[in-house]
């Protein structure tokens, strides 16, 4: 069974994926960082320089289409894709949405010191993370007539804020669990 995590930028997507599919023995599709190669090939150094470019979209249609490949060929292996679209490209999945606010979103940023995300202080940080966000929902609105804010598309959602990687894994398996007892057929 695939499990999609998606949410905003810094609320933990990519560390709760890495811990969730060592932990329960699933496979981790890191799409973010996919993107971020295939940004890299177009010679772009940091996603903000990239965030309104066209040629976005170009990087989108490739993983994109990775998502939906895996997701039809793979749907019973357990996966677990980090990604903003996989949740509406695998339907079937169980999908998770963590949110974080934006003032806890700019001190993570701020404290990673990302070579792809540059900045020098939280106001530069809310600035970017609020850039990115909106611009991501209306490319994927334009895209696929899809809003990423809308919580009720989820299974699950989970506020990060002040909770610990290990805690939000286990809040995610958990409802993984009662997901997969509602749906058996």
């Amino acid at each position: 069974m695939i499990v999609t995590i998606t949410g905003k930028p810094c609320s933990g997507k990519s560390s709760i994926g890495k811990v969730f599919a060592e932990r329960y023995n699933f496979k981790l599709m890191p799409m973010g960082d996919i993107f971020r190669e295939y940004a890299k090939k177009l010679g772009f150094g940091t996603i903000t320089k990239f965030v309104d470019d066209e040629r976005i979209k170009l990087i989108d249609a490739k993983v994109d289409g990775r998502i939906k490949s895996i997701g039809k060929k793979q749907l019973n292996d357990n996966i677990v894709f980090v990604s903003r679209t996989a949740w509406f490209l695998i339907p079937k999945s169980f999908k998770v949405f963590l949110d974080v606010s934006i003032d806890v979103a700019a001190e993570r940023l701020v404290a990673d010191k990302r070579e792809s995300e540059p900045v020098k202080n939280k106001r530069e940080a809310k600035l970017l993370l609020t850039q990115r966000w909106e611009s991501e929902n209306s490319r994927y609105q334009e895209l696929y007539n899809k809003d990423n804010t809308h919580l009720e598309n989820y299974d699950l959602v989970i506020l990060t804020d002040n909770k610990t990687v290990d805690e939000i894994v286990l809040e995610i398996y958990n409802g993984y669990k009662k997901f997969l007892k509602q749906n058996k057929t």
